[in-house]
């Protein structure tokens, strides 16, 4: 075997390890889910308030999306270091804001021409989770493990689409057990939508050469919906 001819071996093989990793890890997602509804909610009620749900579903989403994440760039060869590309900041940072800003845009500018306040309200926890966890742990699993995973065997369109199709996956349980399914067809805020914020998210990454860049266009994204 030529020395091409295995690294394309090589490559394929650590993208076949990220989908299958991705849906064993989907799987422990419904568990997770199936017991926090039908089982813990019932049983402890303080994990049903707003600070107990976001205590379960941060720890939960540490165990289930962030280790399996650094086993996956582990795998990829790659460190941490070389993920979060720091030295690129400013540029993870520029391109973060414009993709971000872009997008919040399309958001914020329809409600302002509605009437509509442009600022939401929402409890302390929940504020965390849609601004500090979600762009940092969403990222982190799907641009920085799984779509530098795919890039080191395809190229950008196929890896961008296919880490934003595992991206709307990831959502489908959350969607299911709260009674949301009609977001697979919504027109906005649907599953369309987060194919779609994937793609972008991954733009920023693949551009800045650092998941920060998807970080910030992320969290840019959350603070305007």
């Amino acid at each position: 075997m030529s020395h091409a001819a295995e690294r394309r071996y090589l490559c394929m093989s650590i993208v076949r390890q990220t989908y299958i990793t991705f849906a064993v890890l989907i799987l422990a997602w419904i568990l997770a889910w199936t017991l926090k509804v039908y089982v813990l909610d019932l049983r402890f009620a303080w994990l049903a308030t707003g600070l107990g749900d976001f205590a379960f579903w941060s720890a939960t989403k540490v165990l289930v999306w962030i280790l399996p994440a650094l086993w996956l760039v582990r795998v990829s060869g790659r460190t941490v270091r070389d993920v979060l590309n720091l030295a690129n900041w400013r540029s993870a940072l520029a391109w973060g804001l414009a993709i971000g800003v872009v997008i919040a845009l399309t958001d914020v500018v329809p409600r302002a021409l509605l009437g509509h306040s442009l600022l939401t309200l929402s409890p302390m926890p929940a504020v965390l989770n849609t601004l500090i966890v979600a762009p940092i742990f969403e990222e982190f699993l799907l641009r920085g493990a799984v779509f530098g995973n795919f890039l080191r065997a395809h190229s950008l369109r196929t890896a961008n689409v296919a880490s934003s199709l595992l991206f709307v996956s990831l959502h489908l349980p959350g969607w299911y057990f709260m009674g949301h399914l009609e977001k697979l067809t919504a027109p906005l805020g649907g599953a369309f939508s987060i194919f779609v914020l994937g793609l972008a998210f991954g733009y920023a990454t693949y551009r800045s050469q650092s998941v920060v860049g998807g970080m910030v266009a992320h969290f840019v994204n959350n603070l305007a919906a």
